[in-house]
């Protein structure tokens, strides 16, 4: 069992989705939409929300609270299946690269086939997204790796000192005996 809170290890998701969205939005600026003046697909997608003038400002809002959201939800999924929980780096980062991919599919797939249909057939964009979406997902693991070192590990009831693995746990309760 956890020996982190839901809300902690939530508030890592939170942090892990911000860092992994800018972190995508600079990437985003390697890749920007054709007639849009060089502007990455997020803004560009303000841009056609009507946001005027303030698209680059709204754009990174939605890509930060996008973020955000993702990090969230896969905090709240990581600490309540059991199954998922993030007991290694390498689980970290695999379950975080496996979030970018859904994200990917689930929501930027439908949202730039519904905006920006056209950009479907531009195959250097589509896997360029994809790319993108992994390194956020890798992003997003890794930072949830490090920031909940202990999460998945064993506690002492008595002392609160964490371990690894329950033979570890078991081998430092004898201490206490």
């Amino acid at each position: 069992m956890s020996s982190y809170s839901t809300r902690k290890v939530v508030s890592y998701g939170l942090l892990g989705g911000l860092i992994g969205a800018l972190v995508m939005g600079a990437i985003a600026y390697m890749m920007p939409i054709p007639n849009t003046g060089g502007a990455p697909f997020f803004v560009a997608a303000a841009m056609l929300m009507g946001t005027g003038s303030m698209a680059w400002v709204a754009g990174w809002i939605l890509r930060l609270v996008t973020g955000l959201i993702v990090g969230g939800i896969f905090g709240v999924v990581v600490v309540k299946f059991s199954k998922l929980q993030l007991k290694t780096t390498g689980r970290a980062l695999v379950l975080g690269i496996l979030a970018g991919f859904v994200v990917w599919v689930v929501f930027f797939i439908p949202v730039m086939a519904m905006l920006m249909p056209a950009m479907m057939s531009m195959g250097a964009l589509v896997g360029g997204s994809l790319v993108a979406h992994l390194i956020f997902g890798l992003v997003l693991g890794g930072v949830m790796s490090v920031a909940t070192p202990k999460f998945g590990s064993y506690k002492c009831p008595t002392c609160g000192k964490t371990f690894s693995s329950e033979a570890e746990l078991m081998e430092h309760s004898k201490k206490h005996m």
